[in-house]
């Protein structure tokens, strides 16, 4: 089993290409819905709760995402606090994963991590497991254009940003890179390029 670690920054299109990737044959494994797993844990709630506050629980006494990640990314140390709680747990996860579809016999996989933080970082582990990993790069205005017209609070995109990798550092990191600054077709033609790379 061959497995490639994409990244990319908020609003840079990599969610698209992961699907791209995965109409191409590739088994997607992403990383950010395994965190909205874990933050459905009973432990990491009561975690977060004792260090963000109840203002990060909904009506129902769950997480709310948006709520949380307005204090959580608010400024590095907040960062640094949520991260202690959520990644070690990601991590673990992460790998069970990957050994069920070892076991199922897939031949490539694609594993989608918005937060990953280079070469001597938390995710470090996996990524010397894997292939290559594949970049999703795109400036910086075009990226907040598109997460806002999401849904997302300009503010939160910023902050976002701000507590993310430049660009240029995760071409440094990459193996294979995607610029989406231009059209959809333009994306398509990038992702087919880089499929037929890592499946020669």
């Amino acid at each position: 089993m061959r497995i490639f670690i994409l990244i990319g920054g908020i609003g840079s299109g990599k969610s698209t290409v992961a699907r791209m990737l995965e109409e191409r044959g590739a088994c997607l494994l992403d990383l950010d819905e395994c965190g909205h797993e874990i933050l459905r844990q009973p432990e990491v709630v009561e975690l977060l709760v004792e260090t963000f506050g109840e203002g990060i629980l909904d009506d129902a006494g769950e997480i709310d995402r948006p709520a949380l990640a307005e204090v959580a990314f608010a400024t590095p140390a907040d960062t640094v606090k949520l991260n202690g709680i959520t990644q070690p747990r990601l991590m673990r996860l992460a790998r069970e994963r990957v050994r069920e579809l070892r076991r199922q016999g897939v031949k490539h996989v694609v594993m989608e991590i918005s937060a990953y933080d280079g070469p001597e970082g938390t995710f470090a582990p996996l990524v010397r497991e894997n292939d290559g990993i594949i970049s999703v790069i795109c400036p910086t205005r075009v990226r907040l254009e598109r997460a806002v017209s999401k849904g997302f609070e300009e503010q939160d995109v910023k902050n976002r940003i701000a507590r993310q990798p430049e660009d240029t550092q995760r071409v440094i990191w990459s193996d294979y890179v995607i610029n989406n600054k231009g059209t959809l077709e333009e994306l398509e033609t990038a992702t087919d390029r880089v499929w037929k790379k890592i499946t020669s």
